[in-house]
């Protein structure tokens, strides 16, 4: 009997794999042996068990999705993505408040893939995150936004601006204020780390208060992204993660904030 649709893609990892195989393009049966590293003769069930839904061809043993089965295989893999991403971090997404994210947004969250919480000891908790700091400091283009103020961080940034990188902060307006107020090295004081020791060649901007998330960051190498906790409280930790998907994501989230930005203007020529 012809099981539902449903259960012959997901109750079987051979043929959910093999549509994952075949978004990339057409694959001949060595090449599905080889890539899946499956036994030819306990695939060819599953493969019939597709073809009668009519989700792929086969022509000359090469077999290719329908149009059907790649607008199925496409979606599958979107669901699959969120599921990945949502089962790794569990507890933080199901207690952190998500409003901030823009729904569009909310539902590509998959795109993020492979992600991990970082989180500092309690006797480390007010100091700068290491594995943040690893991942950030080489970077050769970094645009931070966030809605809280670290001094702490100002050690890190004043490093990429020595190597060169392109850096672009965005606060939300208090606190710009505090650190226009008690962060901007002047030239004349004791040097400081937790100062912003290059001013006039950084590029600020500041958005109203209020933002919906903690932070996100974007560099050449990761996307960083911090939220509130459920009862809106600030929370220390962040889900970090890498690839060109989840910094492509990462951008269109800073690019949804940075809209109702305001550029500060030092002496900066861009």
């Amino acid at each position: 009997m012809k099981s539902c649709l449903i259960d012959t893609i997901f109750l079987s990892d051979k043929r959910k794999n093999l549509l994952l195989l075949l978004l990339g393009g057409p694959q001949t049966s060595d090449d599905i042996k080889d890539k899946l590293n499956v036994n030819w003769g306990a695939m060819i069930p599953q493969i019939k068990k597709l073809e009668e839904w009519e989700l792929i061809v086969n022509k000359d043993r090469v077999y290719s999705l329908t149009e059907m089965g790649r607008a199925i295989a496409n979606n599958s893999k979107q669901l699959l993505d969120i599921l990945c991403v949502y089962e790794n971090n569990q507890t933080y997404w199901a207690t952190h408040n998500l409003s901030g994210i823009p729904p569009h947004l909310l539902d590509r969250i998959g795109e993020l893939g492979h992600c991990i919480l970082t989180e500092s000891d309690l006797a480390h908790v007010f100091d700068t995150n290491s594995d943040v700091v690893e991942a950030m400091q080489d970077a050769t283009f970094c645009v931070t936004l966030s809605n809280f103020f670290q001094p702490q961080y100002n050690k890190m940034y004043n490093q990429m601006i020595k190597n060169g990188a392109e850096l672009i902060l965005v606060y939300s307006q208090s606190v710009f204020d505090r650190i226009v107020s008690e962060y901007v090295y002047d030239g004349t004081a004791e040097l400081d780390d937790v100062k912003f020791l290059d001013w006039m060649n950084t590029k600020f901007y500041v958005i109203p208060d209020g933002l919906g998330i903690t932070e996100i960051s974007v560099t050449d190498e990761i996307a960083l992204l911090g939220l509130f906790d459920s009862d809106n409280r600030f929370d220390s930790r962040y889900i970090l993660c890498r690839g060109a998907r989840a910094r492509k994501w990462g951008m269109e989230l800073y690019n949804h904030f940075i809209k109702d930005g305001k550029r500060i203007e030092t002496n900066i020529k861009d």
